[in-house]
């Protein structure tokens, strides 16, 4: 049974307490003009307990008419009834705001851990850190629930310790995929833990500390942190990304560096690209015909699929844009500035760029040191050299041995 709090109603109209003879009972309403009366019991194990401070509010309300609506929920279990309140709670003032940086928080799966990045005001990054989250993956339900609360407590303790606001993803739905999607690890950790509850502990606790919880669109962040910061500053893909979430939160906008931006025009890059993802979808196809465990020729199926889909973006990208420009090498420039949010055109630009490089220049994501050779004097022939050493010459030899426009 459950019902919402109401102040107008004395607190709440269906499941009030009262207090009888010095006893405090839970007068619940049947429904038919009738009410039980049952006993509530529930004795404060210290002083901070927040049922003692919940009480006096009661009791204060019932002498002044100053009452606050308390929602109450009730449940059965093992044959007796438990009841559980809730009440807006009253936080304090923000003393802690991004007027002296904040820090980026990114939750990452492999490994399972929180990535935290401290910048400045104006986004420059100052360090990062790292808290392991593999306990919460372990014992009861009640367990976990405890250790997600200390993790909390020990992101807000390092926010208020260096005096910075938090910046987090808005997360309204995590996908948990289907068995056969290639991902049965990843759905193992999902299903044992709420993926979103962390993060929802750290906004309550950080507000109950007086601490500004920044929440950004997470869309592209780990792609712009992987292409971008990854390989300049020379840190994990992870890292990288909770550096983007802190530096969104500030209101940075993330411009493509001007020699991405070249390659993006560059007909060989995108046709070399365009040909390793070809020969890529040319082995799955004979891997799928040669397995014959069911779930592993679904997972290669899956894997098809995405490659598909990833030979789609660029064909369709290289038909749009037009004429290709010939490659020159130029210098980036990293120019920060402030704005609303990405458009439409540059998160397909992140995409292409996504795809094209993981293709031609990297052997695996893991290993993004490749990319800083092509940001600074976008000599990616080089970089893909060292992906695939037969790669058969550069520039226009290799647009003329994989023709696909």
């Amino acid at each position: 049974m459950y019902s919402r709090g109401e102040k107008s109603k004395e607190g709440n109209l269906n499941l009030r307490l009262v207090n009888l003879n010095n006893q405090w009972h839970l007068r619940i309403n049947l429904g038919n003009g009738e009410y039980v009366w049952a006993r509530v019991i529930r004795s404060a194990k210290r002083k901070t307990d927040k049922w003692v401070g919940f009480i006096s509010d009661i009791e204060y309300a019932a002498k002044t008419g100053e009452w606050f609506p308390y929602t109450v929920r009730l449940k059965l279990r093992d044959e007796k009834i438990y009841a559980q309140f809730s009440r807006e709670e009253k936080l304090p003032e923000v003393t802690i705001t991004e007027d002296n940086g904040v820090i980026g928080i990114d939750i990452n799966a492999y490994p399972f851990h929180l990535a935290l990045v401290h910048t400045t005001k104006d986004g420059n990054l100052e360090k990062y850190e790292r808290i392991s989250l593999d306990k919460l993956l372990e014992g009861s339900s009640e367990k976990r629930e405890y250790l997600s609360w200390k993790v909390a407590h020990q992101v807000v303790e390092i926010a208020k310790r260096e005096r910075k606001a938090s910046v987090v993803e808005n997360l309204e739905k995590i996908p948990k995929g289907k068995r056969g999607d290639g991902l049965p690890k990843l759905r193992q950790k999902l299903q044992k833990w709420v993926y979103k509850a962390l993060l929802q502990k750290i906004e309550i606790v950080a507000r109950r500390n007086g601490i500004q919880v920044i929440k950004v669109n997470p869309a592209y962040t780990s792609i712009i942190g992987k292409l971008k910061y990854a390989p300049l500053y020379n840190i994990d893909k992870d890292t990288a990304g909770a550096y983007v979430i802190a530096r969104r939160g500030l209101g940075f906008k993330e411009r493509l560096p001007k020699n991405y931006k070249q390659l993006l025009k560059d007909g060989d890059f995108l046709s070399y690209a365009i040909a390793k993802i070809e020969d890529k979808t040319a082995k799955l196809k004979q891997e799928i015909r040669e397995e014959k465990n069911e779930y592993k020729r679904n997972r290669l199926k899956s894997i098809l699929w995405k490659t598909r889909k990833e030979l789609d973006l660029l064909l369709r990208y290289l038909r749009e844009s037009g004429e290709s420009e010939s490659a020159t090498q130029q210098t980036v420039n990293r120019k920060m500035e402030r704005v609303q949010g990405l458009t439409h055109v540059r998160q397909k630009s992140w995409r292409v760029l996504s795809v094209a490089l993981a293709f031609s220049c990297l052997e695996s994501f893991r290993d993004l040191s490749p990319l800083k050779r092509v940001i600074l004097t976008r000599d990616w022939v080089g970089a893909a050299k060292r992906a695939s050493p037969s790669l058969p010459g550069q520039g226009t030899t290799v647009l003329n041995l994989y023709s696909f426009v």
